[in-house]
């Protein structure tokens, strides 16, 4: 099967295709503009580079959040037309989850944390790479810092903006290499593939954004 995985959560942006369990191509963005000016062209070019059709897609990965609210629109709104094209089902993945990934082998604690602007982060504690060991949270960096576990390895963008809190806070903690802090859409798919092969799919029109908490559009209509 042709897997296609979409990553638009954060500031990064990440398509990548793959036959099987074989990563073909992977295509990284992380200039930090607008996902809606290239994200359909990085998918053409991926699929051109693997001379696969999009009548060829098998199936469609996705992050689903916590992430910036307008990237998780864009990515799932492209996902969904291309799904309501193709007939392609669709698999929707963490985004923390998809961040942990790569340190899943790790014997140390990972937690996954994104910026989540307002001075907060999104986190979430991982022991293995597909479920997280407590329930994905969002508050000030010092809340996240007196939740982690010693020994932790810390990934993405809220660690690396607030390190200097963890650092003083958490003495024992560790952070991942550089070019782990962005999410990977290889990543995403590894992920899917699991639910896929489990037939596990989710209706393209119950896939919702996970935003965790309520945008600040919300926050001021509540106000008034």
């Amino acid at each position: 099967m042709n897997l296609l995985a979409v990553d638009t959560s954060t500031t990064s942006c990440s398509v990548a295709l793959f036959r099987g369990d074989r990563l073909l191509a992977e295509e990284l963005y992380t200039a930090g503009k607008t996902h809606s000016r290239h994200l359909v062209s990085m998918i053409h070019r991926v699929l051109e580079r693997c001379a696969c059709e999009p009548d060829d897609i098998g199936g469609i990965a996705v992050t689903r959040g916590p992430g910036t609210f307008t990237g998780l629109r864009i990515g799932l709104s492209t996902v969904k037309g291309l799904a309501a094209a193709t007939r392609a089902p669709v698999v929707g993945v963490s985004s923390l989850a998809a961040l942990a990934f790569p340190l899943a082998l790790n014997d140390c604690p990972v937690v996954a944390m994104i910026d989540a602007r307002r001075g907060e982060v999104y986190y979430a504690l991982y022991r293995g790479f597909a479920q997280p060991a407590n329930r994905v949270s969002v508050g000030a960096p010092e809340k996240a810092a007196a939740a982690l576990p010693e020994k932790a390895i810390l990934v993405g963008s809220g660690a690396l903006l607030y390190r200097g809190v963890f650092e003083e806070r958490c003495p024992g903690i560790r952070f991942a290499d550089a070019t782990q802090h962005v999410i990977r859409a290889a990543s995403v798919g590894m992920l899917a593939s699991v639910r896929f092969k489990q037939n596990d799919v989710d209706p393209v029109d119950a896939l919702i954004p996970e935003y965790v908490r309520k945008s600040d559009a919300q926050v001021q209509m509540a106000g008034q």
